[in-house]
């Protein structure tokens, strides 16, 4: 006897730090959740519900043996995981983290484990189990779950519960299984083969006749006849032997074929079961994450990621011709060509926007500064400074010489271009085609400058060495000593960076994976939300109080990440090819995205 369940599952979005997901098998069920400040949460979540899944087999049918699947995943961040598997009548359970397991049976709704624990005991019909991760625990009290288990299936209980569920928290991280014993059924039994049996061959008697003769003849044949019945007896027993022998080896090797193919097609059966399960679940989320597009996009999105996470793994092991294979594959197709959508990914090559050779033999663009539709370019090689036109792509020379030695940084602003070179910052007036000296000399404070930004008339330098933001006031006769951006108390980690835009906040991108962002000196949170994939780790981040979003130049992932300035992704522009990008700059009044690589300005259009 086994139980016929009816199954209804939870599962609350996912971000870089949570994830939640539901175990269904034929054997096994649970529930697990991740927490992770590293921003691989799914990662741990997938490995883990993978590692569930090889760990339940037809062995596994004793409260220590669940207790033991249960506690591999001893991970830090698996903050709950819960399991729960039938066994006959008997329900075995072991809950590990921070989670619940409760019990409805009649009218009364009880918890059976907290926390860290493990139970068994026979179930009846009609009983449901709650198994409850630590983020669903914690958004609803044991009443509230009692009056929604009434006379409800665990389908109609699922939905409401997922609606209160990301009503109350945005449900994020959490997870929850409903098993409800609607009946106890027979297993079908095993297939017995079918063995002939061989009728055994009777043996001829042998009639003995009397003949008139001598005696010593009658001895002499009769020995003759003992003699030749001996060997044709003899004889027919060798072939007798061998006749059976045969018989009796096809009859074992029909058997253990027999055998072998009623355990694997055992095994297929529960192997599709187990695909079955893991498509259902990929499905639903699939659908929900359609319909959520329109009523929140980064809800939607993230179903659809969690049904993409699902359905890649095994897309991976199954063969791409079987029935299962093409399946996975058809429904991977669809949640890929809408996540795609729902992403608004952009893939193109970037088109070559502007070569400075054009103005002046063997020129090429070391450092580049956008001021709303003229860009600044920098050639410390030929010491020349220009400015481009971007709608028209028309240039001309603005400065050159012995001022421009050791250039490295510019920042364009208005008329006047500010150029950082071995001395200190030089301005460079672009109706005038004159340089003159700011008051800026390299100071013994300093460590490493990596970024110069010009905002309100002021100067800005990024310091990573010494982990600074230097701050230059604009007077009537040039700049004011050097003053700190940041406040004493604020102590950042700015080793990594590498870049800094200003919009009246200060952003910084950095090197290990990070995007910062201060305003009046000191550090705000700023979490991305939606990202997908996650950040690789080499950041470059632009932006300006003309702009209303935030890019993030990822060259891990060879791409351009758009958010908006509350970190909500928006879209992303990629390519494929082994462009090497050192910046960025964006007018989004022209719909351009221009790239500095390999000496040159390339350009990709925003859609």
């Amino acid at each position: 006897m086994r139980i016929k369940p009816a199954i209804g599952t939870v599962v609350g979005n996912t971000d870089a730090n949570h994830w939640g997901q539901v175990l269904m098998m034929p054997q096994a069920y649970g529930v697990v959740e991740v927490a992770s400040l590293d921003g691989v949460a799914r990662t741990i979540g997938v490995k883990a519900l993978s590692t569930l899944t090889g760990s339940f087999t037809d062995s596994v049918v004793s409260l220590s043996g669940v207790s033991h699947v249960a506690d591999a995943l001893s991970e830090e961040s698996i903050v709950t995981c819960i399991v729960l598997v039938p066994v006959g009548p008997v329900v075995y359970v072991a809950s590990r983290g921070a989670g619940a397991v409760y019990l409805k049976r009649g009218e009364r709704v009880s918890c059976l484990v907290k926390n860290h624990g493990e139970i068994s005991g026979e179930v009846k019909k009609g009983d449901s189990l709650l198994l409850a991760s630590s983020g669903f625990v914690a958004a609803f009290s044991d009443e509230e779950l009692g009056s929604l288990f009434d006379h409800q299936t665990p389908v109609d209980v699922a939905e409401k519960l997922t609606l209160l569920f990301h009503e109350r928290t945005e449900g994020v991280g959490g997870a929850a299984l409903i098993f409800q014993v609607t009946d106890f059924v027979d297993p079908e039994p095993d297939p017995v083969p079918e063995v002939t049996e061989v009728a055994q061959p009777t043996v001829p008697s042998v009639v003995r006749h009397d003949m008139p003769s001598r005696w010593s003849a009658v001895r002499l044949r009769a020995g003759i006849w003992r003699r030749r019945l001996r060997e044709h007896m003899t004889g027919r027993r060798k072939k007798l032997f061998s006749v059976k022998a045969i018989i009796a080896g096809v009859l074992i090797l029909t058997f253990i074929i027999s055998v072998m193919i009623g355990i694997w097609k055992q095994q297929q059966n529960s192997s599709s079961e187990s695909v079955v399960a893991v498509i259902n679940q990929a499905q639903y989320a699939f659908d929900e994450g359609v319909a959520l597009l329109e009523l929140n996009s980064v809800k939607g999105r993230q179903r659809l990621t969690d049904a993409k996470a699902l359905l890649e793994p095994l897309a991976k092991t199954l063969p791409p011709r079987s029935k299962d294979g093409r399946q996975v594959a058809a429904l991977l197709t669809k949640v890929t060509d809408n996540l795609t959508q729902a992403l608004h990914i952009v893939v193109g090559e970037p088109q070559l926007f502007y070569d400075a050779a054009l103005l002046k033999k063997d020129a090429t663009v070391g450092e580049m500064s956008l001021d709303g539709d003229t860009l600044g370019i920098v050639d410390p090689v030929t010491k020349t400074v220009y400015q481009i036109a971007v709608p028209s792509k028309s240039g001309q020379i603005v400065a050159g010489g012995e001022s421009i030695i050791g250039a490295r940084f510019i920042a364009a602003r208005g008329d006047s271009i500010f150029v950082l070179n071995d001395k200190g910052i030089i301005t460079v007036s672009v109706r005038e085609k004159k340089t003159k000296e700011t008051g800026v000399k390299i100071d013994s404070q300093w460590g490493v400058i990596t970024g110069l930004v010009s905002f309100g008339g002021n100067l800005y330098l990024l310091d990573s060495q010494k982990s600074r933001i230097w701050k230059y006031v604009a007077t009537d006769t040039g700049f004011s000593e050097l003053r700190e951006y940041l406040n004493p108390d604020s102590l950042p980690d700015l080793s990594a960076a590498t870049s800094m835009a200003i919009d009246g906040s200060v952003w910084i991108g950095t090197s290990d994976g990070r995007v910062l962002r201060f305003s009046a000196g000191r550090e705000l949170t700023f979490v991305p939300k939606g990202v997908e994939p996650i950040f690789g780790r080499r950041l470059m981040v632009y932006t300006s109080d003309a702009l209303k979003h935030v890019y993030v130049l990822d060259s891990d992932n060879k791409r351009i990440v758009v958010l908006d300035k509350e970190g909500m992704y928006t879209a992303q522009y990629s390519w494929q090819g082994n462009i090497a990008v050192r910046q960025l700059a964006v007018s989004e009044t022209l719909n351009k995205v221009l790239l500095l690589a390999d000496g040159k300005i390339y350009q990709l259009e925003m859609q």
